[in-house]
């Protein structure tokens, strides 16, 4: 039989201290990421201590109605008190959502009423990674979803010729490859200038991803070995990749040139585009033009894709609706903008009379 280290040797010194360590990392992005996904509820609920504020049941009950969009009243009545027994009916209730959702294995109420630092990390581990998924498209598979992170970093990185990213940690531990993603991402507002010290370019990167994009800060970059857990990685990329916006080009030529001569520099194609959507005889009232609005209707969900929305998503219908949408920060205003693409019919008085021909596309007097 192998020989085993003595406690209180080196070896198991060493590695009592790597598993303390590995403990306190992931507390601190776990608590960050919790408090983050909590902070616009109107309850204040907030950790402080992960261990014991999660013994009560009220956080877990409050993160998953927030993450998931739905009231856990259905599942039971939360109880406020002090005594063990409550706070195992409370948890009772959490875990009747985690096990037809996430699919806990092997943790019950017990363990998190009991502060089993542990078993709480896990538990929320796989919490975090069921709607981390959700957010980035459904992946059910670890694997798959490291995977597309990854395939997402490297699209950010490639350009740059001092990075050669192939992992979601060591690589990652000169802070480098975040100021890669931001510059990428927006080349005149996020300068790429790396510094030898990693926690000079971590504050940096995350300084400016969080005043532009409204990423949270998960991980703590005065850590120095913040980049050798997945558990600590995969979540704050997952927060980049959730915020950043794809399209770079058409994005920082605005900002840089401002709207009135990007449109002037783009009038050609923004003249053909619209003259395309006017060519469809749209008359949403007529039975006859049915095919017509649903043809306008693609055509509008093509251009939102084209110009970068999120989650395109067309309604189908006599008149069919697309919706579409775009977060670019957390912090920015919201901003809702209608259109109707059908047109009214020749005789209906709400809409006036047609003159020449309505569905070819002219010019005239500067227009």
């Amino acid at each position: 039989m192998a020989d085993q280290a003595p406690a209180g040797s080196p070896k198991h010194s060493a590695r009592d201290q790597a598993i303390a360590d590995r403990i306190k990392r992931q507390k601190k992005v776990f608590t960050n990421w919790v408090n983050y996904k909590l902070c616009e509820r109107d309850d204040n609920i907030m950790v402080t201590d992960l261990f014991e504020d999660i013994k009560d049941g009220f956080v877990m009950h409050a993160l998953l109605e927030e993450l998931s969009g739905q009231s856990l009243r259905p599942l039971g009545k939360m109880t406020k008190g002090k005594l063990r027994i409550q706070h195992v009916a409370n948890m009772n209730i959490v875990f009747k959502y985690l096990e037809q959702t996430v699919k806990i294995v092997g943790i019950g109420p017990q363990d998190i009423v009991d502060g089993n630092e542990t078993l709480v990390l896990g538990m929320l581990w796989s919490t975090i990674v069921f709607f981390m998924a959700k957010d980035l498209g459904g992946i059910d598979d670890m694997s798959a979803l490291k995977s597309k992170i990854l395939r997402w970093v490297k699209k950010h990185t490639d350009p740059y010729e001092d990075l050669d990213i192939t992992n979601l940690t060591s690589d990652f531990a000169s802070g480098t490859p975040f100021l890669a993603i931001l510059n990428n991402v927006n080349p005149s507002g996020s300068p790429y200038n790396p510094s030898d010290d990693p926690v000079d370019n971590l504050k940096r990167a995350f300084k400016d991803a969080h005043e532009k994009y409204g990423v949270p800060m998960l991980i703590d970059p005065e850590d120095p070995d913040f980049w050798k857990d997945e558990k600590a990685m995969i979540p704050q990329l997952a927060e980049f990749m959730k915020r950043l916006p794809d399209d770079v080009a058409d994005k920082d030529t605005i900002a840089d040139q401002g709207m009135d001569n990007w449109t002037k520099a783009n009038k050609d194609k923004l003249a053909d585009d619209l003259g395309d959507l006017c060519a469809i005889p749209s008359v949403a009232d007529d039975p006859d033009h049915i095919q017509d609005c649903d043809a306008a209707a693609n055509k509008v969900k093509d251009l939102m894709t084209d110009a970068g929305m999120d989650n395109v998503t067309k309604e189908d219908g006599p008149a069919p609706f697309v919706f579409a949408d775009k977060m670019v920060g957390e912090n920015k205003p919201t901003v809702l903008i209608y259109a109707n693409y059908g047109v009214s019919e020749p005789d209906d008085p709400a809409g006036g009379s047609w003159g020449g021909k309505p569905f070819e596309a002219g010019g005239g007097a500067g227009r």
